[in-house]
């Protein structure tokens, strides 16, 4: 397991599992939590499971850099999932289309299970 102060990831099975530790991400942390997650997530073939569930805001660069972590995952041939997304964090997913591009689940067992 590795923590630092936005980001937390574990390793499971073949994946990781990656719990975004901050409430609202801005530019900065944001560009932190991506590089960390690549970090992790390049080892094991970006078999990513996202946990969001203490994001309460995400603003266009949190949005951005999921969109940029889809994008190393597809290129890399990996799969993303996200879970722990609050009702409001989901109306933003929808309205930006961005539920399109993951596999949203609701629980962590389940997006462990879509990306392995």
């Amino acid at each position: 397991m590795s923590r630092s102060t936005f980001l937390q990831t574990e390793p499971v099975g073949n994946a990781i599992v990656a719990e975004i530790l901050c409430e609202q991400m801005g530019e900065r942390e944001t560009q932190i939590i991506q590089d960390e997650i690549s970090a992790a997530a390049e080892p094991v073939g970006w078999r990513l499971a996202i946990d969001l569930s203490n994001v309460t805001f995400m603003p266009s660069a949190g949005l951005g850099m999921l969109v940029a972590i889809h994008n190393s995952a597809k290129l890399s041939k990996g799969k993303v999932a996200v879970f722990g997304v609050a009702d409001d964090l989901m109306m933003m997913l929808k309205v930006t289309h961005l539920d399109k591009l993951f596999a949203i689940k609701p629980t962590r067992e389940a997006a462990i299970k879509a990306v392995s």
